[in-house]
């Protein structure tokens, strides 16, 4: 009877063990202990309690790799083929220090598929029944409960990312709108319109006309390279440059171009560049200056259907600390003349055999369209581009400006 006594109070101790055992690990749980945290925990309850001291745990990311081990010498390996952990009868697992030997795999599972695999075993042959077969219920409750806790852990933590990064877009988003002028004020002299389409949430094109005083109206267009939220910061940044270069200086376009090229390799350290193309036209002697810094040659288009792609300039902002030599380009521009600014993402756009919409197909629409109002251009060339693409998915941001010169 006393022996009897004895063998039910082990039994009763055990029981309020493992359920300490377990309440300490849902406690760390609810507490938000960190991932080292809970498998010392658990390392703990089944180790140093229950007498299991081989111990390995492995969970999926992008491949098996091993959380925790303990008993095991070595660097344990990453498993690439879940038929491993599917072997009958003892598991052997090679580590840098040899190989070990497992009584038991035990699957962690959610709606069928795996999550986790256990093993565990001993380091010394012992009597009776193992514990690792003796503790068997609980082993799996306790790894279940853990490895659930983790995987949710990880799915909070990419939630956090998710929406910060979600908040970042949105942020940049908004702020490019007020970048990219929706809407132009009436003109005397000038006709314009304009279209910008990202390619994902947030892009990194750039236009804008606007007067330096009653003589002078300055065009602009620019690409950084890359996308997204750094290429939306450096393209804020560098339209407040070119807004107060030119309204301090708009007639040096060679010497505005090296103040932006400082500008870009101060702030971009090297890390991206931007291709533009700006012009100043001067009201009363129609004559259209301009500087195109490695963009897409915009076309001017007279009357008549002669056209001619505005080339000339240097390389890229932000290539080199010092741009080797620009060239500016002069223009007269006679009533009736048309200037489409645009970026890679119009004429660069391949249909589903590979071909390029290209240059030529621009012009074409451009010159048949001449004499119609600007915001006819516009939307012929985007219904152009967009027929010729089919189903192939958008090659990168587009920005479209269309001018007429009265």
């Amino acid at each position: 009877m006393p022996h009897s006594v004895q063998r039910l109070e082990q039994r009763l101790e055990l029981q309020d063990y493992k359920l300490s055992a377990l309440l300490e690990v849902t406690r760390g749980i609810n507490s938000r202990a960190t991932e080292v945290q809970l498998l010392d925990m658990y390392r703990e309850s089944l180790s140093e309690y229950l007498g299991i001291n081989r111990l390995v745990l492995y969970a999926y990311d992008e491949g098996w790799k091993c959380l925790l081990q303990t008993g095991v010498e070595g660097v344990i390996p990453a498993i690439t083929d879940p038929g491993f952990f599917e072997q009958e009868g003892m598991i052997s697992l090679r580590s840098t220090a040899g190989d070990h030997q497992f009584d038991v795999v035990i699957p962690v599972t959610h709606d069928g598929m795996p999550l986790a695999y256990l093993l565990a075993g001993e380091t010394a042959e012992g009597r009776g029944v193992s514990p690792v077969v003796k503790h068997l219920n609980f082993i799996q409750t306790l790894t279940n409960v853990l490895v659930v806790a983790l995987q949710n852990k990880r799915l909070e933590e990419e939630r956090v990312v998710q929406e910060a990064t979600r908040r970042e877009l949105e942020l940049a988003a908004d702020m490019q709108t007020l970048l990219v002028p929706t809407s132009w004020p009436v003109d005397q002299d000038v006709d314009v319109t304009a279209y910008y389409q990202p390619h994902h949430e947030v892009g990194g094109d750039y236009y804008d006309v606007f007067s330096v005083d009653e003589e002078r109206l300055v065009f602009c267009m620019a690409d950084v390279s890359g996308k997204g939220i750094a290429a939306a910061f450096l393209m804020s940044n560098f339209q407040a440059n070119v807004r107060a270069i030119f309204q301090y200086e708009p007639d040096d376009l060679q010497g505005t171009v090296m103040r932006l090229n400082n500008r870009v390799m101060e702030n971009a350290r090297g890390e991206k560049y931007i291709t533009m193309f700006a012009g100043v036209y001067y009201r009363t002697t129609r004559e259209f200056r301009y500087v195109n810094c490695g963009h897409n040659p915009p076309v001017l288009t007279a009357a008549d259907g002669t056209s001619n792609q505005l080339m000339l300039g240097s390389v890229g902002l932000g290539m080199f600390h010092e741009i080797p030599s620009v060239e500016c380009g002069v223009e007269k521009v006679p009533r009736g003349s048309t200037l489409v600014c645009y970026t890679d993402g119009l004429v660069e756009q391949e249909n589903l055999e590979g071909v390029p919409f290209g240059m030529q197909r621009m012009e074409d629409i451009i010159c048949e369209r001449r004499g119609m109002p600007v915001t006819a251009i516009q939307s012929a060339l985007l219904e152009e581009v967009e027929s010729f693409r089919g189903d192939e998915p958008r090659f990168d941001d587009t920005a479209l400006l269309v001018a007429r010169f009265k």
